[in-house]
């Protein structure tokens, strides 16, 4: 029993220390001739709550406002990325086609069958540049285009060369619309590398919401909120496997006739499956 237990040690203490000594070469790359099977899921949550005299809030009631309001909105996405064989220069081509996006009322957010085309590179992200989409106006399709570069953009994550333990960080804007007012935010996101494991690294994931307001309609504004999650990095694909964040927003703003409080919560959870092909 003795030696069982100086065996599981020695184990432990090798399987740590080879950990410790590993260093993950962290990129996201897009590879030739590969195909990412991709799904998002976004869930949302929303609770606006108005307060002020009783008159205000007997207004709002006889114009049919709840109060609370309560949104709940969810957003589910399939989309097939494809990549094509490299030239002589490293770059190759790309396409992304949509299979399915739909929200929770059974609307179509961008039409299936939509095919976005660009170019791609063995050192550099792709850059989107055209869009072919069946039986919609051309600012929908400019629309939809957009949307996709805004998402793709997201892909982008500072190189790091990291140990267990050691972490980056990205910051990013954020606007988000209250009525007449925006809030513009600024996140950073920290990622943590908890353990390397066969052919994946993972990852904590931690955010903190910052507020930048400057506008005479406000006389207060208290903004607070938080993210948390996992990531997994597929490191002979370089590329990120699967991911899920759970954020939370609050917002209090303070008229001279009446609050606004809003609570958000949204958990986004992402996945891809990566396969080659000749």
């Amino acid at each position: 029993m003795k030696q069982l237990f100086f065996l599981l040690f020695i184990c432990t203490t090798a399987l740590s220390y080879s950990q410790s000594n590993q260093i993950l070469d962290f990129k996201i790359r897009f590879s030739p001739q590969t195909i990412y099977n991709q799904t998002m899921t976004n869930s949302a949550s929303y609770e606006l709550t108005y307060e002020g005299s009783e008159e205000l809030l007997n207004t709002l009631k006889s114009s049919g406002v709840k109060n609370p309001t309560i949104t709940n909105s969810t957003v589910d996405m399939e989309s097939v990325f494809k990549t094509g064989k490299a030239n002589a220069d490293g770059s190759f081509p790309v396409v992304i086609k949509y299979l399915k996006s739909l929200d929770n009322k059974g609307n179509t957010i961008i039409p299936n069958g939509t095919l976005i085309y660009g170019k791609g590179s063995i050192t550099a992200l792709p850059k989107l540049d055209s869009i072919v989409a069946k039986g919609i106006d051309d600012i929908s399709k400019n629309t939809f285009f957009e949307i996709a570069k805004s998402s793709f953009s997201q892909l982008a994550l500072p190189e790091k060369k990291l140990k267990v333990g050691e972490a980056f960080s990205q910051e990013s804007p954020l606007n988000i619309p209250i009525g007449p007012l925006n809030i513009d935010m600024s996140v950073t996101t920290i990622y943590r590398l908890t353990s390397i494991f066969d052919k994946n690294a993972y990852f904590d994931i931690n955010q903190i919401y910052t507020a930048n307001v400057s506008s005479e309609k406000l006389n207060n504004i208290i903004v607070s909120g938080i993210g948390t999650g996992k990531m997994t990095y597929d490191i002979p694909n370089y590329f990120t496997s699967e991911s899920s964040i759970d954020m939370k927003l609050m917002f209090d703003l303070k008229q001279d006739e009446f609050n606004i409080k809003l609570n958000s919560s949204t958990s986004i959870k992402q996945t891809a499956k990566i396969s080659k092909y000749k």
